[in-house]
Parts: structure tokens; C-alpha cells; sequence
């Protein structure tokens, strides 16, 4: 019998099941009969039925219905034969060997679910298992800061761990109700969780199980966020007076300074980003007024610097030098992590290029820097060779119609035009460079040395199927990495930091968030 069943729910998105499939590929190898696979469907009406046929080892059940997240784990474990289940979110695939860490934990008898870390696709922490605030919100622990701090790397038994990467014992799960189906696509994972502790079992975080996770991938996952945090609450806010507390602290107003000398895509960026965090609830200010220190917000407020350096702490600091960008924090700790670019989904409407749909288009956009373009232009021989310019990415140019769009560079300090390039959908030929690595996942885009770049241009120019199909892929690849909210929740995340430092043991405030969260800023 094979010790672990992988149980993976999916609803479309196929090209991210692909990319999950062949990471467990990876790890089979000569123990092959060690790994059971399940995908369950709930009915998606994308390639999912028909493309799963191309990885013989998979079992595939087929639901009639979209029953989400809990029913499709729930039909799965049904169906394993492993006395281990890992629940695995479709947007998730394991970094390395991640399973046997998970396999081993069960060899105490308490435990009766696992979770490893969780991370961004640019390495920076997702979820270290899954802590309680003071005001009685559950929060992924460590969110958004380095890998490398003891609270990611160091195993222990948690309060929770995410239903993204989540192994259980196969007969306890099924036994003690499985997921609840009442929640939909939120909380399943906390509630079996609570529902475990209660019980007098352990839930272990195993830091060595490394998986990356693209977060909210799955169509409608906040759909009803509202009402399963109401159903959550209701049913568990009694058993909180037990529950351990962690701070992280909680910032308030946003003081942003910025170079009078930016360009105008840096510009664009900031004015996203700012956006972004007024819809979370962070009032934006470029000057205090002396009105406002007598406003709480103001008081527990923080500081951002964009690509200049000279800001009082506490705050953060986005600084580049022509790779990409860097968020640091400065005052109560100093760390660094990955600036997450982002560009607003809705400028893609206004952008004076796109893809062009005749198949007999031969125009090539190229994006970087002004001496990066000057010295490639005349290696595309045989190709109309068009500049990407900021009044292009900003609507105030003629529109363009081009077959795809070589990424030479970084268009701008804060990678703006990449993203907004790529959320567009045009198909990309991507220079072998780091910082352009980090923006193209190597299956949603050609990547080619310098030197290669005219030729992977010419085929793909040459190749209307590949066009499409690499345009779709960039754009659902891009719009759900570099959205201004994603980016947004770092910067919240960093600026905690630099005001409080690093979590740590706290007191409770309330036991009954949904009443005392009114006008709160950092749920």
C-alpha cells in the first residue's frame, strides 16, 4: 500500500494542474509505487478532462458538479488507499522532496494533521502554519518576510496549517466528518483544524516540506469570504478564550515620499499601489499636516520611501539598481525581500499595443532600456521591429498591433511595463536574466539567450497556435501574480515589521472578531 494519497482539487486552470503534476513527477522516480495521485474534478469545462490522459499514474474522478474545495477533497480521500492524504491545492507543487518530511511526522501518534511552509513564487514566506491575533483573526504566520527567520525554518505543533498543503490521516479525516461542505472555498482548513484540537490532537508545521503556492488562484475563492467567516466564527468564537495570541503589530496611515525625478511608468506603479492600500483602509499622505498627528491613524502610521532613500522610520524603503527591485525595512528590524511588482489590471484597456490577431503579423515589440534596444534591433532581420515606449504602455501613443514582445530588460525601476506588457496577454521571448527570470515562469514564456533572441522571436512569429497559447498563458500567469493587492499585503506586512519587529506572544483583545473588527486595518 502506498503510504500517501496526494488529493488534488481543480476547477480549469489546467496549465497550473500541469505545472503540479509534473513536480510530483519529479519526485516518483524509483518509488513510484510510493505515491498515489487523485485528481478530482469538479467539473471543469476547460482541457482538464481530456489533458490529465498524458499522466498515465494519475487517478481522475470526475465530479457532475463544481462541489469546491471541501467536497472534491472530501470525494478524494474517499478514494485513497493510503493511510496518509496530502491535500494539494492545484496552484501549489512541492519545492524539492517535500512529502517525506510530512510522511514522517505521523510517526507520533497525536498528530493528526501536517502542514509544511509556504512560499511566493519568488521565495519570499507565504505561511509558516497558521496563527491566532489578538483580535481573534487567524493569520498565515510569517507572511511576507524572509525565508530564512527561525519562525519559518524551525518545525513545531501549531494552532493550524493551510488547507493548500495539508496531509491528514486518512481514517481519523473520514471518521471525524472530513471537510466541512458548509464552507465554501474558506475556512474548511481552520475548522478541521479547530475541530482536531478539540480533540486533544496535534497539528505539526514541518518546515523542511517546502511547497511554493500562488495564493487565491482558484476561481471564485473569495466568492463568499464574508459568509464563511460569519459561519466560522459563529460555531468557534466560545473556544478562543484557550487559543495562544500572536502580535504583529498593525500600522495605520502611510506617509509616501518619492524623487521628484521619477519616470513616468515608476509613477503609474506608485499611483496602483497607493490605490491598493486605501482599499484596505490605509489613509495615503505625501506631507503630515499638523492637524493630523491629533488622528490615531497618524500615530501608528509608517513611512514609505519609492526608489529614494531618506525616510524617517519606522517604514520601508523600494530601492533598485537595475535589477529588480528590493523592499527594506528600517526601525524596530531590518529585513529585505523581493519587491512584488504590480501594474492595475484595468490599464491593460488603455494600452496603446496588443496582440495582433492575423496570423500573418510580423511585428515585434521589443521592451528594456533605451541602449538594450538600440543594440538588438538589427538582429531581427526579416521582422518589423517596434520599441515599446512609455507612451505606448500609458495609452498616449497610435496603437500598435504586434505578433509578441521580446523582454530585453527591465523596462522601469519598478518592472511596471513587464507586468502591464505581460497581464495584456503578449506572448513573450524573454532574455536569460535574472531579474527577468523572476517576472516569467519558464512555461509561460520562451526564454532564450541573448544571442538566440531574433531566432525564438522569428518562430514564434512563425507560429499563430504558440502565439495564443503563450499570450493566454503570460496573461493568466501575470494577472494573478502582479496585482497592486498582492503587492499591497507586502508592503502592509513590511511596514508591520519595521514598526513592531517580528511576532511574538501577546494577550487577547477580543474573542468575537466579526463584532469588534469594524474599521479595523490589518484583518
Amino acid at each position: 500500500m502506498s503510504p500517501l494519497s496526494v488529493v488534488i482539487p481543480v476547477y480549469n486552470n489546467w496549465w497550473l494542474t500541469q505545472r503540479c503534476l509534473r513536480a510530483l513527477e519529479g519526485l516518483r522516480g524509483d518509488a513510484a509505487a510510493l505515491l498515489e495521485t487523485i485528481v478530482v474534478d469538479n467539473a471543469s469545462t476547460d482541457e482538464t478532462a481530456e489533458a490529465v490522459g498524458g499522466f498515465h499514474w494519475v487517478r481522475y474522478l470526475r465530479l457532475e458538479s463544481n462541489r469546491n474545495f471541501a467536497g472534491a477533497c472530501n470525494a478524494g480521500a474517499r478514494l485513497a488507499e493510503a493511510p496518509l492524504v496530502l491535500f494539494l491545492n492545484n496552484d501549489a507543487y512541492p519545492l524539492g522532496d517535500a512529502l517525506d518530511p510530512l510522511v514522517r511526522v505521523f510517526e507520533r501518534d497525536e498528530v493528526a494533521i501536517a502542514g509544511g511552509a509556504l512560499f511566493f513564487e519568488d521565495g519570499v514566506t507565504q505561511a509558516a502554519g497558521l496563527v491566532v491575533l489578538p483580535n481573534a483573526h487567524w493569520h498565515y504566520s510569517q507572511r511576507n518576510l524572509p525565508p530564512d527567520l527561525d519562525g519559518v525554518t524551525t518545525s513545531r505543533d501549531a494552532l493550524g496549517v493551510s488547507g493548500a498543503a495539508m496531509a491528514v490521516r486518512t481514517e481519523w479525516f473520514l471518521a471525524n466528518g472530513s471537510f466541512d461542505e458548509s464552507f465554501v472555498n474558506g475556512f474548511e482548513d481552520v475548522d478541521l483544524c479547530l475541530r482536531a484540537r478539540e480533540a486533544g490532537r496535534a497539528i505539526a508545521y514541518i518546515a523542511t516540506a517546502r511547497f511554493a503556492h500562488y495564493e487565491g488562484a482558484s476561481e471564485g475563492r473569495f466568492d463568499r469570504e464574508a459568509e464563511n467567516e460569519r459561519h466560522f466564527y459563529r460555531r468557534w468564537s466560545s473556544s478562543f478564550a484557550s487559543m495562544p495570541r500572536v502580535a504583529r503589530g498593525e500600522v495605520g496611515a502611510i506617509t509616501v515620499r518619492s524623487s521628484s525625478r521619477i519616470g513616468p511608468l515608476p509613477a503609474a506603479a506608485l499611483e496602483d499601489l497607493e490605490e491598493a492600500l486605501r482599499a484596505f483602509g490605509h489613509p495615503i499622505a505625501h506631507a503630515i499636516r499638523p492637524w493630523q498627528h491629533f488622528d490615531r491613524r497618524f500615530r501608528r502610521g509608517a513611512s514609505l520611501g519609492w526608489f529614494v532613500d531618506d525616510i524617517p522610520p519606522p517604514g520601508i524603503t523600494i530601492e533598485g539598481d537595475g535589477a529588480l527591485a528590493r523592499i527594506r525595512t528600517h526601525g524596530a528590524i531590518e529585513l529585505e525581500v523581493p519587491w512584488l511588482p504590480c501594474a492595475a489590471y484595468e490599464r491593460v484597456a488603455r494600452l496603446a499595443i496588443r496582440r495582433s490577431e492575423d496570423p500573418e503579423c510580423r511585428v515585434v515589440a521589443l521592451a528594456g532600456s533605451d541602449a538594450e534596444l538600440c543594440d538588438t534591433q538589427s538582429a531581427f532581420e526579416g521582422l518589423e521591429v517596434v520599441p515599446v515606449s512609455a507612451p505606448m504602455l500609458l495609452g498616449d501613443a497610435q496603437m500598435r498591433e504586434v505578433a509578441c514582445v521580446v523582454h530585453l530588460g527591465l523596462t522601469d525601476e519598478s518592472a511596471f511595463g513587464n507586468v502591464l506588457l505581460a497581464q495584456a496577454g503578449l506572448p513573450a521571448v524573454v532574455v536569460a536574466r535574472e531579474e527577468l527570470s523572476a517576472l516569467f515562469a519558464p512555461d509561460v514564456a520562451l526564454t532564450a539567450q541573448r544571442n538566440e533572441i531574433a531566432q525564438y522571436a522569428a518562430h514564434l512569429v512563425a507560429d499563430p497556435a504558440a502565439r495564443l497559447r503563450y499570450g493566454t498563458l503570460v496573461a493568466a500567469d501575470a494577472q494573478r501574480r502582479f496585482s497592486p493587492r498582492r503587492s499591497a499585503i507586502r508592503v502592509v506586512d513590511l511596514l508591520c515589521a519595521a514598526r513592531f519587529g517580528l511576532e511574538r506572544p501577546a494577550a487577547a483583545r477580543t474573542d468575537t472578531p466579526i463584532a469588534a473588527s469594524a474599521g479595523s486595518l490589518n484583518r
